[in-house]
């Protein structure tokens, strides 16, 4: 049965694929190792034997492991590495466009969450310049919508502003002048340094503009998206990544029946417009359809937009084939690895033991 937990069919020598790799070794929490398939119609062309991806939770030591020549690429790097590798050694740091978006969940059927204005002035209330610039530092834009810009020519026209006082004035007609009685709340995100970077940032933020108090609670990856699924959650982290160039991958996500909404928000007009669009083949009045559906979105704001991705992470040199593209895919038929020379001295000195 496919639909079985744990039956064998993806295990070693059962998992049927006709890619340019099969897989060879998996474990769990530790790597995955696939092999050249030689049964591949390219196989002649295919320059790796193996690849294996390492399973590794800390940023940290996956930055450890890429100094100490363990990795060829890795899928982050640490905040406070990114100036270093700027200064010292930018060839091995890459920051490629990313089609994706970066954001807070807002439970809705949370009492205090259930009115928009409350909803708005947090939005409102954050300094988005100021965290891609001190905190990500990774060439991320500020997101004031939560379409990417331009993606396959589509920008919203629609837009949240950077406006403390109008959210202090939002907050107030709320019911809640100065932040009086605002009920403390969580942001929860998944266990990671950068997301709680980010959190501590918004937490500053909330509490010196509208005089609120938030708590910080991190959860192991698994546990978190099970808090989201249930909507045991005040405020959750979350991010998305478009699965194909188009504004749709991004404003169906919270479709009322969508299982990524997790918000508890639904709107039949959003619904309906978004539905429109997908019966079209015309991309102007696709567009039109989008630009109403999402100025709906920035109304309600069931999520508070953050900022835009860029791909931030660490290539060897010897990496050869591997190229920026907006979905971040790099097909591994493609890449190969040239003879690397011995490491630079700056390189030795970001290795060296620290006193």
């Amino acid at each position: 049965d496919p639909y079985q937990r744990n039956n064998r069919w993806t295990r070693p020598g059962n998992f049927v694929g006709n890619g340019p790799f099969v897989l060879a070794r998996w474990e769990v929490g530790r790597v995955v190792v696939v092999k050249k398939n030689p049964w591949y119609w390219n196989a002649a062309n295919v320059k790796l034997s193996e690849v294996h991806f390492h399973a590794i939770e800390s940023i940290d030591t996956e930055e450890r492991s890429f100094r100490s020549a363990q990795l060829h690429v890795t899928e982050e790097v640490p905040q406070s590495k990114i100036r270093v590798y700027r200064k010292e050694m930018p060839h091995l740091l890459r920051i490629d466009p990313y089609l994706g978006a970066y954001f807070y969940r807002v439970n809705t059927t949370r009492p205090q969450f259930r009115d928009k204005r409350v909803r708005q002035a947090l939005a409102m209330a954050i300094d988005r310049k100021s965290i891609v610039e001190n905190v990500t530092r990774g060439g991320q834009l500020p997101a004031y919508f939560f379409t990417p810009p331009d993606t396959v020519g589509y920008t919203s026209g629609t837009a949240i502003r950077h406006d403390p006082e109008g959210a202090r004035k939002l907050l107030a007609a709320a019911g809640y002048p100065g932040g009086k009685g605002f009920p403390p709340f969580e942001v929860l995100y998944n266990t990671s340094e950068s997301h709680k970077a980010v959190a501590e940032a918004i937490q500053q933020m909330w509490k010196r503009e509208l005089a609120i108090d938030v708590k910080l609670l991190n959860q192991e990856w698994k546990v978190y998206l099970d808090t989201e699924k249930r909507l045991d959650y005040d405020v959750s982290r979350a991010g998305w990544i478009g699965d194909y160039p188009d504004p749709s991958t991004f404003l169906e996500t919270f479709l009322s029946d969508s299982g990524n909404n997790r918000t508890g928000w639904a709107n039949a007009e959003y619904d309906r417009l978004l539905r429109e669009a997908a019966r079209l083949g015309d991309q102007k009045v696709r567009y039109a359809l989008f630009q109403k559906a999402e100025a709906i979105f920035l109304d309600e704001l069931p999520i508070i937009p953050i900022y835009h991705y860029t791909r931030v992470f660490l290539l060897q040199p010897s990496v050869r084939g591997w190229h920026p593209t907006i979905l971040d895919h790099h097909p591994y038929q493609h890449v190969w690895l040239a003879p690397q020379a011995e490491a630079p001295l700056a390189m030795k000195r970001l290795m060296a033991p620290r006193p």
